[in-house]
């Protein structure tokens, strides 16, 4: 009897595995992007922002072994034929955001959107040496400009926000993350920078954003900027 149940157990696991609904995406915190959802065997690749999708699939799966195996595969688009294809899990050693990846022999490269890259982590950004945050939650305690690199002189972001309180600064471009808006730290230079009389790290960050929602950095695709660490307060 015991062996029985043994099997019984072994059984279930997988069908439990499978049933957990997982993101992947790009390697970044932007929501503008196609995502890839996979739950109960099926596969949803999506465009979770502006546009018309048409990249977009269905499809069914089975997962072995780190190796994702994609089948029935339906284009969002008509007239458009889509083959199986095969994902490999890798892990990114030198990531910033997420470490876990899908490498497919279609050309995607999807990160696992749930597996964030743990804090205290020495990695680089751009040519500057950081330390990871682990993704943490915070928010700015003042206005406060984010800039293309950690220097109170360097290039600062142009943002815009449609759902402020404040309609002086709603719906407008403006070139700050306004007071009391929600961000996500990703990283921190390794060394304290003084402004004034103020001591305190430059954190990597970026605004909690959507498609209509955000800063940009002009003629670049830098969608991280940095803040002076004075001027934001970390969730609890």
């Amino acid at each position: 009897m015991k062996k029985k149940i043994s099997f019984i157990v072994i059984l279930l696991i997988p069908l439990v595995l499978n049933s957990e609904q997982l993101i992947f995406g790009e390697n970044s915190l932007s929501s503008n992007e196609m995502n890839l959802k996979l739950e109960n065997l099926t596969a949803l690749y999506f465009l979770n922002g502006e546009g018309d999708g048409c990249d977009g699939f269905t499809a069914s799966f089975i997962f072995s072994e780190n190796i994702y195996n994609f089948s029935n595969v339906i284009s969002n688009c008509k007239n458009k034929e889509l083959k199986n294809f095969k994902c490999i899990t890798k892990i990114d050693e030198q990531s910033i955001t997420y470490h876990e990846y899908l490498s497919c022999d279609n050309k995607l490269v999807l990160y696992n959107k749930s597996k964030k890259v743990n804090e205290g982590l020495i990695r680089n950004f751009k040519g500057i040496e950081v330390i990871t945050q682990g993704l943490k939650n915070a928010s700015v305690t003042s206005n406060l400009k984010m800039r293309e690199k950690p220097s109170k002189d360097s290039k600062s972001f142009d943002c815009f926000f449609s759902h402020l309180d404040d309609e002086n600064l709603s719906n407008k471009e403006i070139s700050f993350i306004p007071k009391n808006y929600m961000i996500t730290v990703i990283a921190k230079t390794k060394t304290e920078d003084y402004i004034g009389d103020k001591k305190n790290f430059w954190y990597l960050i970026s605004p909690i954003s959507d498609s209509y929602n955000g800063c940009l950095l002009k003629n670049s695709n830098q969608k991280e900027g940095w803040v002076f660490g004075e001027y934001i307060k970390f969730n609890n």
